[in-house]
């Protein structure tokens, strides 16, 4: 399964960059860790097969979305959350992963990639594709074959915001599951 994941997009209409678009086209599921902003926006992304949950920057009417959702791929168990941290360092949401009893967490909120795994478990920011913070718009591709997992960053527009990620494409992990 090919999932693409994003958080942030932070849009009042679908201004989505043309390289994450071809991304979602060929995924199999988006998962988008909140922060659409508009209504409008979600409409658009709920025309793929998507998981995702509120921000806390949103349009009232997403107030029906979940604040935590649980989904499985093959063995893989994956958490998604908006609100991860406003530190580099991100224990307490490995803790959550624990909690949640899951092997990924993906969250947002801060705009940037980050990828980490601690204590068996993995925690994914796939950054904003819109208004990265100290970083570069991005997404994050996530391959789940069995017992195989892969995490990509792709880098979908020219925006860096005080970061030199041009040489971050294609960074990635791989990992071959219990």
């Amino acid at each position: 399964m090919r999932i693409i994941a994003v958080a942030d997009t932070h849009l009042q209409e679908w201004q989505i960059p043309e390289k994450l678009i071809e991304l979602m086209r060929s995924a199999d599921l988006i998962v988008h860790a909140g922060d659409f902003v508009s209504f409008e926006v979600y409409e658009k992304f709920s025309e793929f097969d998507l998981v995702a949950v509120k921000g806390d920057n949103d349009d009232p009417k997403l107030e029906k979305l979940p604040e935590i959702a649980k989904f499985k791929v093959d063995n893989l168990e994956i958490g998604l959350v908006h609100k991860g941290n406003y530190l580099n360092i991100f224990d307490d949401l490995i803790y959550k992963a624990m909690e949640l009893n899951v092997d990924l967490l993906i969250f947002g909120h801060i705009h940037r990639f980050v990828f980490e795994k601690i204590k068996n478990r993995a925690i994914l920011c796939p950054g904003s594709p819109t208004e990265p913070r100290m970083s570069f718009a991005s997404c994050a591709e996530i391959l789940i074959d069995r017992k195989d997992v892969e995490v990509k960053c792709h880098l979908v527009q020219s925006i860096f915001c005080s970061f030199g990620g041009e040489n971050l494409e294609g960074i990635g992990w791989r990992k071959e599951r219990l």
